[in-house]
């Protein structure tokens, strides 16, 4: 469920995100020449020996216009208005087209549609010489504006380096071509086909358009985005099976001990006790021998039962396994066989010290305070094995040792094979 979500998620970002970066990420700069940092000029070829003139008309929030008038005197007559950057060149890299709404009239050699010529002029001290504007390389695109639908939008790419200036200007092969860094200029001329005569060139509105990211950078950033989500799912996943596999191990330990222990007296059950004797003798092996078993069983239980219910003699099995494991070392075991009949398993003791222990255990019980002022107290009955085969006839001599205790008398010790000890 989580990874289809993430991959809606993802799907949906990524369509947001392609949509974003062709309508909403795009950037403009606007040409007119009345911005901060932009002058306009209006250049002819009367300083190259021609007579043609042009006149500059700019007003604030209106289009940029100039007329010119052609005339004979110079080979290649020209008038040109130019947008020159005085405080700081443009770096058309950030950018992928000019858009462009203009026109242009005007008679021209070939009887055609006015054509202009779009110059972007490029500073570079390799070489451009300080002061000398012929020697900013010139790249340009012409067209007709006339034979084009509004705007018109020129593609940076389409702009290659003018013929004349390469030929007057030869670089080094690292400098040829294009270069966008560093513009100057950007300037608007009548085209090599003009024909003496009045001349119009008007900008209506010129801008630089690319986009704050560019797309094969964004679509880069989407590829990571996918990479790192689904890296992040795949961690994620891992870490809640990891904890999934925690937690039901713990709960399977959980369950595994609550199966193995007695739930009213908390101490292990029969189950619990063949299971703990299992791992103390792959353990300890034959370092756990002799070994002693007692069996222990409360006197007349039943009449507890009877006389002051059951509740009562859950009590008693409870304080009575208290009572035990509260005396006994911590290396024995003790379980709740069945009934009100406990079992203690002491590894590494003979069954003299087992008895020595059982009495102790049984003295302690006459101390003790019990629950509804009764007075109660256990037959006990002991048996050694001195070998792991040996420790299922020790549980059985044990238990018929117990038995001959409650039939000798009840409150007292027996060993397997001994007198009883009151």
């Amino acid at each position: 469920m989580v990874l289809r979500w993430l991959l809606a998620l993802l799907v949906v970002a990524t369509l947001l995100g392609l949509y974003a970066n062709e309508y909403w990420m795009t950037r403009h700069l606007v040409l007119d020449g009345h911005a901060a940092g932009q002058q306009l000029n209006v250049v002819d070829d009367r300083a190259s020996g021609g007579k043609s003139e042009a006149r500059l008309e700019a007003p604030a929030g209106g289009p940029l216009s100039m007329h010119c008038e052609v005339r004979h005197g110079y080979e290649w007559p020209f008038c040109e208005m130019q947008i020159e950057m005085t405080q700081q060149a443009l770096d058309l890299r950030n950018f992928s087209h000019i858009r462009l709404w203009l026109h242009a009239e005007g008679p021209s050699l070939d009887h055609g549609a006015a054509q202009i010529r779009v110059f972007l002029r490029n500073h570079n001290p390799a070489y451009t010489k300080p002061g000398d504007a012929e020697s900013l390389k010139p790249q340009e695109v012409t067209f007709a504006p006339g034979a084009q639908p509004q705007p018109v939008e020129l593609r940076l790419s389409q702009f290659v380096v003018s013929s004349w200036w390469a030929q007057t200007h030869p670089l080094p092969v690292a400098l040829v071509g294009p270069e966008m860094d560093n513009i100057r200029v950007i300037s608007f001329s009548t085209s090599g086909q003009v024909a003496p005569g009045t001349h119009l060139i008007r900008v209506d509105r010129a801008e630089l358009v690319g986009d704050w990211v560019a797309p094969e950078t964004f679509r880069l950033g989407l590829v990571g985005l996918w990479m790192f989500s689904l890296l992040g799912y795949l961690i994620w996943e891992s870490w809640t099976v990891h904890g999934r596999l925690r937690l039901s191990m713990k709960r399977s330990r959980a369950l595994e001990k609550m199966a193995l222990r007695d739930p009213l007296t908390r101490v292990a059950n029969r189950d619990g006790l063949n299971r703990a004797l299992e791992l103390l003798l792959q353990v300890q092996g034959e370092m756990s021998f002799p070994l002693s078993v007692v069996f222990v069983d409360v006197d007349h239980f039943k009449r507890v039962n009877d006389e002051f219910g059951h509740g009562v003699g859950d009590q008693v099995l409870v304080k009575l396994a208290q009572t035990l494991r509260a005396n006994l070392p911590r290396d024995d075991l003790l379980a709740r066989w069945g009934g009100e009949e406990f079992v203690i398993v002491m590894p590494q003791t003979a069954a003299v010290e087992a008895v020595a222990v059982a009495e102790r255990l049984r003295q302690v019980m006459t101390r003790t305070e019990w629950p509804a002022g009764l007075k109660v107290t256990a037959s006990w009955g002991v048996a050694q094995a001195d070998g792991e085969a040996g420790v299922d006839a020790a549980l059985r001599e044990a238990d018929a040792a117990m038995y001959r205790a409650k039939r000798d008398g009840r409150d007292r010790v027996v060993a397997a094979g001994a007198a009883a000890s009151a």
